[in-house]
């Protein structure tokens, strides 16, 4: 049994806790003084988040109890019982999301003059158009497969959805599976200008008939399987790695089912066919109001020909002090860039990249790529060096799931143009966001580097708030030079100057800055750890936090997803407090602020604190040296810390509670972008090419009515 402290568990459960993370998504769906738009926005994603928490999440655990492993987690949880309350929460998320939507969502936007409709309410005009869609478009594509006992199923593909027809011909009965073109958009614009559209699946449904000359139609419902992708490549086994991520992308396809999802009006009949011919235990099915598969609604959301109310732009700003061109080079020798995206341009960083591609003085490039864009800005510029002769190594992971298709193509892209693509080390993912460029200055070689906690993606940018740092310390660039030669070749790592890197040495050099801070914490004043990250699992990290809170330190954490520390417990967490904020752009950001006698020190990194990033992962830590940025990186926590609006408090039984907003509202991000706007309006108020304001404890942070 897991150590308790007053009969409770020491930690709260990972999943769970990231359950209740999906729950606050799904509130933001919910809460009306968000414009629908933005709530449809947050219903797709509330779905897409259990779809990937099904595929990899349960069906972990579900492997476990498949395998009779009796390992209890932290928690204190046999396989078998988490398994159970996994698939509880998760049942009754899917009906919320359902509900939601139908109850909700629907409503708001008919009240905005947007509305779906069932093709049966179609007339005239808006008629023939959906039949001469459906005759063009639809039905060449359609192709219908028997499901017959006496012969192996048709196989269903992962999280498409499809059309199970139940027949009669000549008195018998019959079952025929339909696949959705999967090319077609989910979504068909009916009635001119006005914003009224049907469903594919409904349009599908109503012109079955030609699939099936000579049989009587007796039920058609859409369903959807969800199928186990949770596969791993053996590096040192595999003789070629890209084949053998190409292998696991193909597994993912025809991984075992593991949860149906069906319209609730089919029938016993028709679900207890497709139950077995799919292999799956009735408690594995899930039946829910049409439509099916809400994934839909983040594309849908984003159509700029709706007229519903959408959240105000916000669009990315200029940094004051980040000259034009190619006066970069010159900007950077002198003084160092943090830049807080999406407020703040991602431009700087690809404007780097093509300088470096196109500068003749610029001798190598050396980068890590974890996730990139199927456009990828980024790629090309280091085609674009490769081919012009340049020494450009690229680290890929191959393995970064559900990306591992467009990475494997990139990489067969950039060996063709001349690169060094490598892979990293034998069964360890390269998680670190480092770039380094090599360049002939006129004193000597040059370095010019860029950390971030964010992947090298220009889109994800637009979306996911993260922190980029662009430097020219010798220090730094030392690192990453050592760095770049130890995951690339046989190089024993050096003592770093400044970064710290895993899994050789970040868990130790965390663990070192905590205790340093209970060491350094006198009677008189506490000392203090303030974080960000997206999850808290690590339990060797939670204990030492236990350990601080126990010496008095003042511990403040702002965790996306799962954190598994129970904070506010008496005798063990009883000064650590944990908040999460989800809003519009995703935090993502990592930063880990010791106050340290006074002497503060701020890192920011790739990294949270979870086993798989400290021992299994490539991952940087690197601290902010310019004081200027640490305090604004202490600003930016205090901001997030301070949050009332967006964020929940996390409680010791892992529920999330809204915190009290009767005082000025705060919320963070729309105060983030108002600083970066103003900043980008007034650049001569600004000092050093970033905003630097005074510091303020958290009920004093300027705030916007919302």
């Amino acid at each position: 049994m897991a150590d308790e402290v007053d009969g409770e568990p020491r930690y709260l459960n990972r999943f769970l806790t990231w359950l209740a993370f999906n729950e606050r998504v799904l509130e933001e769906a919910r809460d009306t003084t968000n414009p629908v738009l933005e709530r449809a926005r947050f219903l797709g994603i509330s779905a897409s988040n259990l779809d990937e928490f099904f595929m990899i999440r349960v069906s972990g655990v579900r492997d476990l109890v498949r395998a009779g492993v009796e390992h209890r987690d932290p928690t204190g949880l046999l396989a078998p019982e988490l398994l159970a309350r996994m698939l509880e929460r998760s049942r009754e998320l899917s009906a919320r999301t359902a509900s939601v939507f139908a109850d909700e969502i629907v409503p708001a936007l008919r009240e905005c003059g947007v509305r779906f409709l069932p093709p049966g309410e179609l007339m005239g005009r808006e008629r023939g158009q959906v039949d001469r869609i459906f005759e063009r478009e639809i039905f060449p594509v359609l192709t219908p497969s028997a499901v017959d006992p006496a012969f192996p199923p048709p196989h269903v593909t992962n999280l498409v959805l499809y059309l199970a027809v139940r027949l009669e011909a000549r008195g018998e009965a019959k079952l025929a599976i339909v696949q959705l073109p999967r090319l077609a958009p989910r979504w068909i614009h009916v009635g001119g200008e006005q914003p009224r559209y049907v469903l594919l699946e409904d349009v599908v449904r109503e012109h079955l008939g030609p699939l099936f000359e000579g049989s009587t139609i007796t039920e058609a419902v859409s369903f959807r399987v969800t199928r186990d992708a949770d596969f791993a490549t053996d590096d040192q086994e595999a003789e070629d790695l890209v084949d053998a991520v190409r292998q696991v992308l193909s597994s993912r396809t025809h991984g075992d089912p593991i949860r149906l999802e069906i319209e609730d009006k089919a029938s016993d009949t028709l679900v207890d066919q497709l139950t077995r011919a799919l292999g799956l235990d009735p408690s594995e099915v899930y039946r829910l109001p049409a439509p099916l598969d809400l994934r839909f609604l983040i594309d849908f959301s984003r159509l700029p020909s709706l007229t519903a109310p959408r959240a105000t732009p916000w669009p990315p700003q200029p940094q004051p002090g980040i000259p034009p061109g190619d006066a970069l080079w010159g900007a950077m020798a002198e003084r160092d860039f943090l830049l807080f995206h999406p407020y703040e341009s991602y431009e700087p960083v690809l404007r780097l990249l093509r300088l470096a591609a196109d500068d003749p003085d610029v001798l190598a490039i050396k980068q890590t790529l974890y996730r990139t864009s199927s456009t990828s800005e980024i790629v090309r510029s280091l085609e674009r060096a490769a081919a012009a002769g340049k020494q450009v190594t690229v680290l890929i992971e191959l393995s970064a799931r559900f990306d591992e298709e467009r990475n494997v193509n990139w990489a067969r892209r950039l060996e063709d143009a001349g690169a060094q693509v490598l892979y990293g080390l034998a069964g360890l993912k390269t998680h670190a966001k480092a770039l380094l460029i090599v360049r002939r200055g006129p004193e000597g070689i040059e370095r010019y580097a860029h950390i971030g906690t964010g992947n090298y993606n220009e889109r994800t940018a637009l979306d996911y708030s993260d922190l980029s740092l662009l430097t020219t310390d010798e220090d730094i660039a030392s690192d990453l030079t050592a760095f770049f030669n130890v995951v690339t070749g046989y190089s024993e790592p050096l003592p770093w100057r400044r970064i710290a890197m895993a899994p050789l040495g970040l868990r130790q050099r965390l663990l070192g800055l905590v205790r340093r801070e209970i060491e350094r914490t006198p009677s008189e004043g506490p000392g203090q750890i303030r974080a960000k990250m997206n999850a808290l699992v690590d339990v060797p990290l939670i204990d030492a936090l236990y350990e601080a809170s126990a010496a008095g330190v003042k511990i403040e954490l702002n965790v996306r997803g799962s954190c598994v520390l129970r904070p506010g417990v008496k005798g063990l967490s009883e000064n650590i407090r944990v908040l999460s904020v989800v809003d519009r752009f995703l935090e993502h950001s990592r930063i880990f602020e010791f106050r340290n006698g006074g002497d503060t020190e701020v890192y920011i990194g790739s990294a949270d604190w979870m086993p798989r990033n400290l021992d299994r992962r490539v991952e940087l830590m690197v601290p902010v040296l310019d004081p200027g940025y640490r305090e604004r990186l202490a600003r930016i926590l205090d901001t997030l810390l301070g949050d009332n609006v967006k964020s929940r408090e996390l409680r010791a039984d892992g529920t999330l509670v809204k915190k009290d907003g009767r005082r000025r509202l705060v919320r963070a991000q729309e105060i983030f972008w108002r600083l970066a706007h103003r900043a980008a309006s007034h650049p001569p108020d600004v000092e050093g090419g970033a905003f630097r304001p005074v510091r303020k404890s958290p009920d004093r942070i300027e705030s916007h009515p919302t």
